[in-house]
């Protein structure tokens, strides 16, 4: 039994498809696969977002402090500690949330793709938990990877992140480990590099661009505060702004969307891995009815 609005991820698309399909299977999916990831990963978003709120506090009131140094005074008097140990909170509460938002996106798209449009929750739960150190692991490598590629010029850092950007693909739906995955992905995509680069690339701008509307109320509400702000001359106040209530609301606001919108580049990354897979290796209809891989 199929859904008579199923998707089919294994098949070539071009650039427009994958928008197009992209577009049809949210408008189709939406409510189950946005529920389905929440319900997985809405306690990491929710302290990600307040981490980030916490950071933001706290960088405030360090750099009131920092402006109240003078050339004269002892730096080491400055608790680093007290900007330092949010910020690991706030990368460390990003990784783990972005890490459950991927693999239990990936684990729907496959439970979606096996059972012909049906999700089984309990199939997305358990492949997440399955995948989720995984995933972890992965991350890790492809951000000692590119880092070292940007280190010597940005030009390698960017082939690297184009070439791992499917390596969480291959760890799903293949059911390979962070290291195999990670060299798998260079032969998977040789000769689909440069289309790869131009969909990512296309698809980060416009998601660069709703993300940015989407901060703008945030934007709007400080420039205005900044600006009766600096009727009165005080930079202290000035820099106190940033801990407005309002605005702070608004910035954890425009976190959450990001966060959504985030989940639309994991289903492009997908249809471009089936895309490349299917011009590599053909599905027959046959070979289809058995599964994902």
């Amino acid at each position: 039994m199929e859904d008579q609005n199923f998707i089919n991820f294994k098949k070539t698309r071009d650039l427009g498809a994958m928008i197009s399909d992209t577009i049809k299977f949210l408008s189709v999916e939406w409510k189950p696969f946005l529920g389905t990831i929440l319900k997985i990963s809405i306690v990491p978003i929710i302290i990600a977002i307040c981490a980030v709120i916490y950071f933001a506090m706290i960088s405030t009131d360090f750099i009131l402090d920092l402006s109240q140094f003078s050339e004269d005074s002892n730096f080491d008097e400055l608790n680093f500690s007290q900007i330092l140990v949010p910020l690991l909170i706030y990368i460390f509460s990003y990784i783990v949330a972005y890490s459950l938002m991927t693999v239990s996106s990936l684990a729907y798209i496959k439970s979606y793709i096996a059972n012909k449009g049906f999700v089984n929750f309990d199939e997305v739960q358990k492949t997440t938990k399955d995948k989720f150190w995984s995933y972890i692991g992965l991350f890790v490598l492809v951000a000692i990877i590119v880092g070292f590629g940007m280190l010597f010029c940005i030009l390698p850092g960017i082939y690297f992140a184009v070439v791992l950007s499917l390596s969480i693909c291959l760890v799903v739906f293949k059911n390979t480990g962070a290291l195999d995955a990670i060299s798998d992905s260079f032969g998977f995509i040789k000769g689909h590099w440069w289309e790869t680069f131009g969909i990512l690339l296309v698809i980060q701008i416009l998601i660069g661009l709703i993300g940015f509307f989407a901060g703008l109320p945030a934007s709007i509400y400080q420039g205005a505060d900044m600006t009766t702000i600096l009727q009165g001359q005080d930079p202290t106040e000035l820099i106190s702004s940033f801990q407005d209530p309002i605005y702070l609301v608004l910035m954890g606001f425009s976190y959450l969307i990001n966060f959504i919108l985030y989940l639309v580049s994991v289903i492009v990354i997908v249809f471009v891995y089936y895309d490349i897979k299917e011009q590599k290796n053909p599905t027959s209809e046959v070979i289809d009815e058995i599964g994902v891989y």
